[in-house]
C-alpha cells in the first residue's frame, strides 16, 4: 500500500486505486496501520532525510522537491587525501591501518568536511555490534569443534575441493537471506577454515567464495536493505524476488565457484591460520 501524509497546509490529493489520501483533513496519519514495506510520502521539515538517513525508522527510497547543491570539486579533496594519507602513512611510515585511519578521519574534521557533533550518528553501530557478536560466536564454533567436525566430515565424504566450495556457497547463500551477509560470513568462516585445512588445501578460494555469497542475496526482500527498498515502490511481491532470484543465483553461484579457483588456486602454497580442534 502507498501513504500520503502532510499537515493542514498539504494539498489535497484524488484517490487512487490501491491509495489512501492522508490529506490531514480524512485521515489522521496516527490511525493507519503500518506494516512492513509500505511506502509513504511524507512532508517533511528541511532537514528531515539527513536526519533520518543513518536510522532504521525509515528507508528513504527517494527525495522529492529541493535538489542538492551542485557538486564542487573541494567535495571531492577529503577522498582524494583521504586514500592518499592512507596509502602514505601506512606504506612509508609504518603505522598501522588502524592509525592511519584514526589520523585521516581527524583531519576530515579539522578540515570542516565532518561535524564533530554529528560524527558519531555516521557510525553504524547496530552492525558494529553484530559483527562483534559474530566473531564471538565464530569462536565458539571453532572452540567447540563444531568447525573441525564439519570439516572431517567433508573430507570423510570424499567431496573434492571443486564440490566443497559448492556446498559452502550453498550454505552461506541460504544464510544470507535470512540474516545480514555480515553474520552469514561470520558464522561459516571458521567453517571454511577447517575444511580447507582438512582438505590440505588453500583457504583463500573457500574464503573469496563465502564473502562473494555472502553478498549475493537475490532470492527474497529481506536479505539486504537495497531488497527491501525496491519491494514497496516497484509493486512486487515476496514470490517475484524468487521467481527471478532463484534463476540468478544459480547462475551466479556456478559462475562464481568456477571462477574463483582460476584466480585462487587450491594447491596455492600459504600458511593455514591457526584453527583450534578438540578431538581427533
Amino acid at each position: 500500500s502507498k501513504l500520503f501524509a502532510g499537515g493542514d497546509k498539504a494539498p489535497p490529493r484524488p484517490s487512487q486505486d490501491g491509495e489512501d489520501t492522508l490529506d490531514g483533513r480524512n485521515l489522521e496519519v496516527a490511525s493507519s496501520k503500518l506494516f512492513a514495506g509500505d511506502a509513504i510520502l511524507l512532508l517533511t521539515p528541511k532537514g528531515f532525510a539527513e536526519k533520518y538517513a543513518q536510522k532504521d525508522d525509515f528507508l528513504i527510497v527517494q527525495t522529492l522537491g529541493d535538489t542538492p547543491r551542485p557538486v564542487r570539486l573541494y567535495d571531492y579533496l577529503p577522498l582524494i587525501v583521504f586514500l592518499t594519507m592512507i596509502v602514505v602513512i601506512v606504506t612509508v611510515e609504518g603505522m598501522s591501518m588502524l592509525q592511519a585511519a584514526m589520523t585521516s578521519a581527524a583531519f576530515l574534521v579539522v578540515g570542516g568536511w565532518v561535524d564533530a557533533k554529528k560524527a558519531t550518528t555516521y557510525v553504524p553501530w547496530d552492525l558494529m555490534l553484530l559483527i562483534g557478536s559474530m566473531l564471538g560466536v565464530s569462536r565458539s564454533i571453532t572452540e567447540s569443534g563444531l568447525a573441525d567436525t564439519i570439516g572431517k566430515g567433508v573430507k570423510d565424504a570424499g567431496m573434492s575441493p571443486q564440490a566443497t566450495l559448492f556446498f559452502l556457497y550453498a550454505i552461506t547463500q541460504v544464510m544470507t537471506e535470512f540474516t545480514t551477509n555480515n553474520a552469514a560470513a561470520g558464522l561459516i568462516f571458521p567453517i571454511a577454515l577447517s575444511v580447507a585445512e582438512r582438505l590440505g588445501v588453500s583457504w583463500k578460494p573457500f574464503l573469496m567464495c563465502i564473502m562473494v555469497a555472502a553478498s549475493a542475496s537475490f532470492v527474497t526482500p529481506i536479505g539486504y536493505q537495497t531488497n527491501m527498498m525496491v519491494w514497496a515502490p516497484g509493486g512486487y511481491k515476496f514470490s517475484d524476488f524468487s521467481k527471478i532470484g532463484i534463476p540468478l543465483s544459480s547462475i551466479f553461484m556456478v559462475c562464481v565457484c568456477l571462477l574463483i579457483p582460476a584466480v585462487w588456486t587450491f594447491d596455492e602454497e600459504v600458511v593455514h591460520p591457526t584453527v583450534t580442534r578438540r578431538g581427533g
